[in-house]
């Protein structure tokens, strides 16, 4: 029951995380990302890595690969998304 609520509480924290790169043109993925980043700047890349411990000790099956892939690759995005927002866009 335990690894259960485990997966699919991985699996909100996946949607969550993925739903504004879905909706990234439009305006509610503009809302969502800054209602993503108000809670703080690295709080993506503290969901992806809460989502994935949480995907590592859920049920052992194909979708603990799937969610455990799936947060990894939405932390490897966050993490580009926030070095670019950080430092990319500094004046010389």
């Amino acid at each position: 029951m335990k690894q259960k609520l485990l997966s699919i509480f991985s699996f909100l924290l996946f949607l969550a995380l993925l739903i504004p790169f879905a909706y990234s043109s439009s305006r509610l993925g503009i809302l969502l990302f800054e209602g993503l980043f108000a809670l703080g700047f690295y709080s993506p890349l503290v969901l992806a890595v809460i989502g994935f411990a949480a995907a590592w000790l859920g049920v052992r099956t194909v979708y603990r690969m799937l969610l455990t892939s799936g947060h990894a690759v939405l932390f490897v995005l966050y993490a580009l998304l926030l070095f670019v927002a950080k430092f990319g866009f500094q004046e010389p």
